[in-house]
């Protein structure tokens, strides 16, 4: 393929995304004066920055997304059934890209079109608020252009955590120019930019975010600006494909970053409507998705971390169901023991497990719950990992030590002790964190090399865009042997370690 039909494919793949605000003006009439009066009015740019958001949340906790696939991935949560299954089979299976796929490549598609489309409306905006004909008072300005620049960064950063390379689409993106994909990490450097500027903006500014378009609590200035911050330190610490990137990590950016973070959850109001967790939900059904063994054994290690045959229901201890010295309180409190499992033996008894996640049943009862994202504990986490890997050991203890693993989980507190500390913070982040955010779990396991062999550390661009592009068809994942063949770098593209 010549370098003029790359060049002319990128162009159409690039008006694809970016063109869908203001939908209903003509492509031809783009440059007309008409085009820029119209779509950077209040009302325009208020309904579109509104939305921003709320796309990216809806994205993320799509059933046919990334946040199931991904938990089955890590380990973490396990189900037999047609959409899961694929990543969790064991031995792990290579990925299907084609664009044929159904369960995967589709998926893969939909996640990727979805955040590259607000990505677009995001750099709209951010255009449009620097044109002469925004007609818009400071103040709402300077929240519309946070919130744009947010959208933006979290976007283009849950690219970045999940492909392997992908296209850097900016405000500043000249179309006419051969651009070639970008890896991970220069896309995780562009949205913890993004993230910047909304720290930035919101560090010199006065505003409060409407509560339409951040449903529950109230997020001023400066709860948004510390929002911003601790997305910029979760996509710095999450992005890490193996435990060389981890250790590699500007652990003293983290920090900074975690230090400034957020001092309540962020979890946006369900309203069974515009605002919903398919993910919250599907992901703790009782019959579709129960917690792997991984995580029952960890909080109570008389329990076997892997679900073997029929036979296993006969060695399970009893479960625990008051404090226990050794067992973490949460099996109880957060988790619920099943005395049956009602998944297809036929398809691995890998698959079974005794206990499910309980703690958002009241969310599953009303859909108009709030929806952790991103606790407040988690942005602790960070900054105790931080700390611990910059020298600030005590530190990092006293953190463990005052959060949910001690006051909700019954557990000793750790030692002053960087191995104890980093062992606590993986645990917290499978079992605490358990139904946030999308992929913590996947992106805690793949940055320790606990995830399966053959696991995907990240994924292709999807089939389908590759198809566009007219670029050569890749994938990753898979083990040698009588499952298949290996695609990708070992170590790099698919996991090498395990648990």
């Amino acid at each position: 393929m010549s370098l003029n039909s790359l060049k002319i494919k990128f162009i159409v793949f690039v008006l694809i995304i970016i063109l869908p605000g203001c939908e209903d003006l003509d492509i031809q009439n783009l440059n007309d004066p008409e085009f820029e009066t119209v779509c950077s009015s209040p009302d325009y740019l208020k309904e579109t920055a509104g939305s921003l958001i709320n796309n990216w949340f809806m994205t993320t906790h799509e059933y046919r997304g990334w946040a199931l696939p991904l938990l089955g991935a890590a380990d973490a949560g396990t189900s037999s059934w047609t959409y899961m299954r694929p990543y969790s089979n064991e031995p792990r299976l290579v990925f299907d890209n084609h664009p044929s796929s159904y369960t995967q490549e589709s998926s893969s598609n939909n996640y990727y079109g979805s955040l590259y489309k607000n990505i677009a409306s995001s750099n709209n905006i951010i255009n449009l608020l620097n044109t002469e004909g925004s007609y818009i008072d400071d103040t709402q300005r300077a929240m519309i252009s946070a919130v744009a620049w947010f959208a933006h960064g979290i976007s283009i950063g849950y690219i970045g955590l999940v492909y392997d390379k992908a296209f850097i689409v900016t405000d500043e993106t000249d179309i006419t120019r051969e651009i070639d994909p970008s890896s991970y990490k220069d896309i995780i450097a562009t949205a913890v930019l993004s993230l910047d500027r909304t720290i930035e903006i919101c560090n010199s500014n006065s505003f409060t975010i409407p509560s339409e378009w951040l449903p529950g609590e109230t997020w001023n200035n400066e709860e948004f600006g510390q929002l911003a911050s601790s997305f910029a330190a979760r996509l710095l610490v999450y992005s890490s494909r193996n435990k060389t990137d981890d250790n590699e990590t500007d652990w003293s950016e983290v920090y900074a970053y975690a230090a400034s973070g957020i001092k309540k959850d962020f979890a946006p109001l369900a309203d069974d409507d515009k605002w919903h967790s398919y993910y919250h939900a599907y992901a703790n059904y009782s019959g579709f998705t129960q917690t792997d063994m991984y995580v029952v054994n960890m909080m109570d290690p008389a329990m076997p971390s892997r679900w073997v045959d029929a036979d296993t229901w006969d060695i399970l201890p009893e479960p625990v169901t008051s404090h226990k010295d050794g067992v973490d309180d949460r099996i109880f409190t957060d988790f619920q023991y099943l005395s049956s499992c009602s998944f297809r033996p036929e398809r691995g008894y890998y698959h079974f497990s005794c206990y499910r996640y309980k703690r958002l049943d009241q969310y599953l009862t009303t859909w108009t719950e709030p929806m952790p994202e991103f606790r407040k504990a988690e942005n602790d986490y960070l900054l105790a990992e931080a700390a611990a890997h910059t020298g600030k050991i005590q530190e990092a203890a006293d953190i463990i030590n005052t959060s949910p693993r001690v006051t909700r989980g019954g557990l000793p507190q750790v030692p002053a002790d960087q191995d104890c500390i980093f062992d606590a913070i993986h645990q917290e982040r499978m079992v605490e964190l358990m139904s946030s955010g999308m992929g913590i779990q996947f992106f805690q396991m793949r940055k320790e090399d606990k995830l399966q062999p053959g696991s995907p550390l990240h994924y292709p661009i999807p089939g389908s865009q590759l198809e566009i592009m007219e670029m050569e068809y890749y994938t990753f994942g898979g083990t040698a042997g009588e499952t298949g063949g290996v695609e990708g770098i070992p170590g790099i593209d698919y996991s090498t370690g395990g648990w």
